[in-house]
């Protein structure tokens, strides 16, 4: 028998005990959960995330963990829990707040910073000369010039923002049938390396599976017991409620 770590089963008990609801056709990279809370007179959308751990261990927060990122987990609610293996069943939880989870969000955007800076400054620091030494020292470009710098980055993505082929957009000295005849100015070949310089450092500009230490869940968050999880779970939300009402508005 495989030892129980899987997330997406960790997630599902986690789900289940706090009695959290989800949505069918929500996307992996949003809320794991949601709980609709009563709370002074009307009814409030909580979204969750999840986490999960083996016992004494840290909570992992994920490949790819940027700014933006970030900032979405500063208004949620978090949910840890340690298992042990091969048992579905949570052995401890905690819930954070946003106000119980601020002090680790602000230090890891802290530690984002200096990326972000080169992210902004080093793009506009590409000249001709830079031009030159990347794709070589001519009055126009070819389609297979920019495509060996770019690859599939210019290409339509729907998905990713992109509508329309930046190859045929760009095209400015000859704008042919086929892509694959385009042609470009040396103008358009230094905007390629500028957009693939902001592409290599936006990739950077996020961090693997940064570590929420389990000391700091135990000394900010607050232990949800067992048996009455959900209950419990419940009780904890509408007193952090309550405390964040009291908070002076910045």
């Amino acid at each position: 028998m495989a030892p129980f770590n899987q997330d997406d089963e960790r997630e599902r008990a986690m789900i289940s005990a706090l009695n959290l609801e989800q949505r069918p056709d929500r996307a992996r990279h949003e809320e794991d959960g949601h709980l609709d809370f009563p709370h002074g007179g009307y009814t409030r959308r909580l979204l969750f995330e999840c986490k999960s751990a083996p016992v004494e261990s840290d909570f992992g927060t994920g490949r790819d963990t940027g700014l933006a990122q970030l900032q979405r987990w500063a208004t949620m609610h978090f949910v840890f829990a340690w298992f042990q293996p091969r048992d579905n069943r949570p052995k401890r939880i905690w819930y954070g707040s946003p106000a119980m989870m601020r002090d680790w969000n602000l230090a890891e955007q802290a530690y984002l910073k200096p990326d972000l800076a080169l992210l902004n400054l080093v793009p506009d620091a590409v000249d001709d000369r830079v031009v030159s030494a990347i794709l070589g020292d001519k009055e126009e470009y070819t389609f297979q010039d920019l495509n060996m710098l770019l690859k599939n980055q210019w290409n339509a993505d729907k998905k990713k923002g992109r509508p329309h082929n930046l190859y045929k957009v760009n095209a400015d000295i000859r704008s042919a049938k086929r892509t694959e005849d385009n042609l470009y100015s040396r103008r358009v070949a230094e905007l390629a390396v500028r957009d693939r310089i902001r592409y290599l450092l936006a990739r950077g500009g996020t961090v693997n599976n940064r570590k929420i230490f389990a000391s700091y869940v135990m000394n900010h968050c607050v232990e949800i017991h067992p048996p009455k999880w959900a209950a419990n779970l419940a009780c904890a939300i509408g007193e952090a409620l309550q405390q964040e009402e009291q908070l002076p508005h910045q």
